[in-house]
C-alpha cells in the first residue's frame, strides 16, 4: 500500500499576542464549509466531495450523512464565513496536493485545501486523502463536543468508585441502575432516551464480534428490561455489526462496534455504539456501550454525543 503523504502546516505565532487576535471559530457540529467555485461544486468535483464526506453513517436506521456540507462560492469567502471551524477549499492550481492548516482564520479551526491542474487530478487527490481527512475532522469534532460537555459535567462518582474509571458526561444523565459490576446511565430526551452501560469482562474474552455480542446480550438480559415482563434488549442479529480498532488521544487502545439493538416482538429498536478497552493494569476489560431509543427522529447527533462521552474515558 502506498504511503499517504500530506503536507501539514500548523499555523501559529511565537508571540502570545498574535495568538490572542484569532477570534473563536463557529459552526454546527459535523458541518463542513466547502469553498469552491460554483462550476466545480455543480460538477464532478462537487459530486466527489459529497460522496466522500456526506456518505451515510453505518449503524443508523435512517440514512444520515457523516458530515453536512455547506457550499460557499470562492468569491464570497471572506469575513465571518472564514471563521467556520471546519473548511475544505478546492481550486485549480499548477501543483497537485493536499494542504492542512490549523487556526488559519479562527481558533480552533481546521482548513483543508485540495489543489490540482485538472479536474481529474483534483478528484484523484480528494479520493486518495479523504479517509485521513475524515479521521482528522472527526477527531476535531469529538474534541469540540467534549469541550461543550465540560460546561456542565456530572459530579457523580459511582463510575469512579465502582470501576476506577472516569467518564466526562453531562449532569443531565442520571444513574438508572447500579451494581458492583454494572452501571446504567440515562438521559431523557423529547423523543426517548440516550443510554450508557458500563460493565466489566474477563481479559480471557477474545476480540471477535461474536464474543462482544455474547457478552453484551448477557449483560442486557440481566439489566435492561423490555416494556413487558420477560423481554429485554438484545443485539439485532439481522443487522451486520461493524468493528474497528483504534487508539484514543490519551493512548488507550479500543475496539469499536456499531450495530442495531432490538426488543423482540415489542417494536422497539435503535442504534448502538460499543467500546471495549483492555485494562492491562487491572487484568480486565472495560466495556462502555451507548444506545439510543428515539423513534421516528434522526439519531446521528445522539450517537455522536455518546461516542464523545465514551472517548473521554480515563482508566486509573
Amino acid at each position: 500500500m502506498k504511503k499517504l503523504f500530506i503536507i501539514f502546516i500548523i499555523l501559529f505565532s511565537c508571540e502570545e499576542n498574535s495568538e490572542s487576535i484569532l477570534s473563536a471559530s463557529s459552526g454546527n457540529l459535523n458541518e463542513i464549509s466547502t469553498v469552491l467555485s460554483d462550476e466545480l461544486w455543480d460538477g464532478v468535483v462537487g459530486k466527489t466531495l459529497k460522496e466522500s464526506f456526506s456518505k451515510p453513517i453505518y449503524g443508523l436506521p435512517q440514512r444520515e450523512p457523516l458530515f453536512k456540507l455547506r457550499h460557499i462560492p470562492s468569491h464570497v469567502f471572506s469575513g465571518f464565513v472564514t471563521k467556520n471551524r471546519t473548511i475544505i477549499k478546492v481550486k485549480k492550481a499548477p501543483k497537485t496536493g493536499t494542504v492542512i492548516s490549523y487556526n488559519k482564520y479562527a481558533k480552533p479551526q481546521l482548513v483543508v485545501e485540495f489543489t490540482g491542474p485538472t479536474l481529474k487530478e483534483i478528484i484523484k487527490q480528494i479520493s486518495k486523502d479523504r479517509d485521513s481527512i475524515i479521521g482528522l475532522i472527526t477527531q476535531n469534532e469529538i474534541k469540540e463536543k467534549q469541550r461543550r460537555i465540560k460546561k456542565s459535567l456530572s459530579k457523580d462518582l459511582e463510575i469512579k468508585n465502582n470501576f476506577n474509571v472516569r467518564l466526562k458526561y453531562p449532569s443531565v444523565y442520571r444513574v438508572a441502575k447500579t451494581t458492583k459490576d454494572f452501571i446504567w446511565l440515562r438521559k431523557d430526551i423529547k423523543s426517548g432516551t440516550l443510554n450508557l452501560m458500563i460493565y466489566k469482562a474477563s481479559m480471557k474474552d477474545n476480540h471477535t464480534t461474536e464474543s462482544y455480542v455474547k457478552i453484551r446480550d448477557s449483560i442486557s438480559k440481566l439489566h435492561i428490561p423490555g416494556p413487558v415482563e420477560n423481554t429485554n434488549m438484545s443485539v439485532d442479529n439481522g443487522y451486520l455489526i461493524s468493528s474497528l480498532k483504534g487508539v484514543l488521544s490519551n493512548g488507550i487502545n479500543y475496539q469499536e462496534f456499531r450495530g442495531m439493538w432490538e426488543v423482540k416482538n415489542q417494536f422497539m429498536a435503535g442504534p448502538f455504539i460499543g467500546y471495549k478497552f483492555n485494562d492491562i493494569k487491572n487484568n480486565r476489560q472495560i466495556h462502555v456501550d451507548g444506545f439510543v431509543y428515539a423513534p421516528s427522529v434522526n439519531k446521528r447527533s445522539y450517537i455522536f454525543e455518546l461516542e464523545s462521552i465514551i472517548k473521554s474515558i480515563i482508566i486509573d
